[in-house]
């Protein structure tokens, strides 16, 4: 009866350095699969501090965060109906990482999200998103920024000196105006005097031949003489009258 107690007591040991290898075994089989699957599974960054109104002519776009130390980060700028921008970015011993760019924003809200880099493949998840307002203040031209303060100004001078060289060209068109129409009415008053002396002239010389003819002229056709002179002469003080009108009101 002693002999088979005896066995089973030599097989303890060997039993149990065996469950203790295999144990230590699975131990460390489960400290691997525990360190790949958290290689693989990249712990997100987070965003600290962004703006919530960016400035792109104005100001540099300054956004701040954590993640796990000496990492590689990729940052995300999107918004609805535009291209989304990325940024790359590191970060340093302490796990911060810094975004200080000017980055050409079109107006609107845009939402900003950063995610882990490692190697080609792996990729964490990410971070929740922020939202900030951008406000365009004025328009690039030729690499130029113009505020639109500025332009506003730009736009009120040139409507200024528009106006300006208007009013100033029109003064002069009616000036020449004037003094086209001042020397035609001064050539139109000599001819009309001289017309009506002529006039005057010719009359006057009819007048001397019917005297000079030795026929005596009868006391109607001396009426119609003095008459006709007289007319004469008041034809010519009113076109002169409404010459100098004319030249007055000019």
């Amino acid at each position: 009866m002693k002999a088979p107690a005896k066995n089973i007591f030599f097989w303890i040991p060997p039993v149990l350095l065996v469950l203790l290898v295999f144990g230590g075994f699975l131990f460390i089989q489960g400290k691997l699969a525990f360190a790949v699957g958290e290689s693989k599974n990249l712990v997100a960054p987070t965003i600290s501090i962004s703006p919530d109104i960016y400035y792109p002519l104005d100001e540099i776009l300054y956004i701040e965060g954590r993640v796990k130390p000496d990492s590689t980060i990729e940052i995300q700028f999107q918004k609805q109906g535009a291209r989304p921008l990325k940024f790359v970015s590191k970060s340093d011993a302490n796990g911060e990482w810094v975004l200080a760019e000017k980055v050409p924003l079109e107006a609107g809200d845009w939402e900003v999200r950063v995610r882990a880099l490692e190697g080609k493949d792996k990729v964490s998840a990410w971070s929740n998103p922020r939202v900030f307002k951008v406000i365009v203040s004025g328009i690039v031209i030729g690499g130029i920024n113009i505020k639109f303060a500025a332009l506003s100004f730009l736009i009120v001078i040139l409507i200024i000196t528009g106006i300006a060289l208007t009013l100033y060209f029109s003064w002069r068109v009616r000036r020449l105006q004037s003094t086209i129409m001042a020397k035609e009415i001064r050539e139109a008053h000599e001819v009309t005097h001289e017309g009506f002396l002529g006039l005057r002239k010719e009359l006057s010389e009819e007048l001397r031949i019917l005297e000079t003819s030795g026929r005596v002229l009868s006391p109607e056709e001396l009426a119609k003489k003095g008459h006709l002179i007289e007319e004469l002469e008041k034809l010519e003080k009113n076109m002169e009258r409404e010459i100098r009108d004319i030249e007055e009101k000019m």
